[in-house]
């Protein structure tokens, strides 16, 4: 299995960084991508990536995964739509945690479709519909899981969970404690 994570300067890193350490573990392999080569997330690091936008095949990965951030800089940017409506199309998962469901709407995928999101969606009327908002912390909706932003524990378990990646039920409670830090001898 192998996942795609769109990054882009002032991504909120600690939004995804649960789900990389449980595909890490999991031997799932990650790619990343952004606009450029290099950009700068939030806690002011400056990331290379795997890949820029235009170097990526859709039919090479199974998931697509947009921590939050700041929605208005990419919401023109074509290529980034185009990619998530491909993987929409061809019917792969999509992770979208924070402020990125905006995105999705943006890119048309949400349609009917409930969300979760930290953002004010009356800041960004076209891209959503009030009426599909849900009130989870995480919701699973087709193939589209997405998330407030506080609630990046419950977004990487979901998505270990939809993409099988827990032994059973009892790895996934376990994954839940260790994020917690409720892991005690």
């Amino acid at each position: 299995m192998k996942a795609l994570f769109f990054l882009y300067d002032g991504y909120m890193d600690w939004e995804i960084s649960p789900l990389a350490y449980i595909f890490s573990e999991t031997s799932v392999e990650i790619e990343t991508t952004a606009l450029n080569e290099e950009i700068i997330h939030s806690g002011k690091f400056k990331v290379k990536v795997d890949k820029t936008l235009d170097q990526c095949l859709v039919h090479d990965y199974d998931i697509l995964v947009i921590p939050g951030g700041d929605p208005e800089p990419l919401l023109e940017e074509n290529g980034l739509i185009r990619l998530v409506q491909e993987f929409d199309d061809k019917n792969k998962w999509i992770a979208a945690i924070c402020w990125a469901p905006t995105l999705l709407g943006r890119s048309s995928v949400l349609r009917n479709r409930i969300y979760s999101t930290s953002i004010d969606i009356s800041e960004f009327p076209t891209c959503f519909n009030p009426q599909y908002k849900s009130e989870a912390d995480t919701t699973i909706c087709e193939n589209l899981i997405t998330a407030e932003g506080n609630a990046y524990v419950e977004f990487a378990v979901a998505v270990g969970k939809h993409l099988n990646l827990f032994k059973d039920r009892e790895d996934e409670l376990e994954t839940v404690l260790f994020f917690k830090n409720q892991l005690r001898e």
